[in-house]
């Protein structure tokens, strides 16, 4: 298996490339709209990206599927409750994504960051257990999903955090301790209130360490989860509706919209 993360660091934002080596079949798991490094990388190995995977509708930043269906004839996959103006494969608990005979990637639906969000397990060599789970924005490496972030949206903060409380613990805490967890953000995001420094961890140091993840009753857990949480950027509710849309690609934006400007006018804009 090839498993390549890459970490954008003013959006502390992770993303992942996963690829079988027999087939050279990839996917990409939560791009970043500048897809250039994920197309590199596949052309230095030989790799065709067959598949993109949204975890959920991200609120932080416009994601790279579109880029990477019409750069990489990629098909787009989201969660079985996504709604959006594209093409998309919608993904339940227990649908998979192939890239040969050694590798699978198989969903696990996990509510609560947002309604449609899903984890993703990495099942590698034909292994019965999951090597791996990216977690998108529903666990972080020592914190969990905000519940809130959809309130504009028309989605109650409670009864996000419910859906929460469930995914984390019928769902994420069900898997094995040694299971890599490898979430879609880290510490400075405002995904979340206290996110870790480290970029993966596993299911059994997050049960034992993760203060969300200690032992509570629901109500308890939605009201920790939803107290204290940091404002969020106007943005986002923005960014969390244009990642459903199909609007213009990174190339297109630079081809019709966006124009260099020459030196000297940058200068005297900033003189004046």
């Amino acid at each position: 298996m090839i498993f390549k993360p890459y970490y954008l660091g003013c959006l502390a934002h992770a993303s992942y490339l996963i690829a079988d080596e027999d087939t050279r079949m990839a996917a990409v798991i939560d791009p970043q709209r500048d897809i250039a490094r994920y197309l590199e990388d596949a052309r230095a190995q030989d790799l065709t990206i067959r598949h993109v995977l949204l975890t959920h509708a991200h609120a932080d930043f416009i994601a790279g599927h579109l880029e990477l269906r019409d750069r990489a004839g990629a098909a787009i996959h989201l969660g079985a409750r996504a709604k959006a103006e594209y093409a998309f494969v919608p993904m339940k608990d227990g649908d998979r994504v192939r890239l040969g005979g050694r590798v699978a990637l198989q969903a696990l639906e996990t509510p609560g960051h947002t309604a449609e969000s899903i984890s993703i397990l990495i099942f590698a060599d034909s292994e019965a257990e999951p090597w791996a789970v990216l977690t998108g924005d529903t666990l972080f490496v020592g914190d969990v999903g905000r519940p809130d972030l959809h309130a504009s949206l028309g989605w109650k903060p409670e009864d996000l955090g419910a859906l929460l409380y469930d995914s984390l613990h019928n769902k994420l805490l069900t898997l094995p301790d040694a299971t890599r967890v490898y979430p879609a953000h880290g510490a400075g995001s405002l995904c979340g209130k206290a996110l870790g420094s480290e970029s993966f961890s596993t299911i059994g140091i997050q049960r034992r360490l993760n203060y969300a993840l200690q032992p509570m009753s629901k109500d308890e857990f939605v009201r920790m989860v939803i107290a204290d949480q940091p404002d969020a950027p106007a943005y986002f509710p923005y960014d969390a509706v244009l990642n459903t849309k199909e609007r213009p690609t990174l190339d297109q934006a630079l081809e019709k919209s966006l124009q260099p400007l020459a030196l000297d006018r940058v200068l005297v804009s900033c003189l004046t």
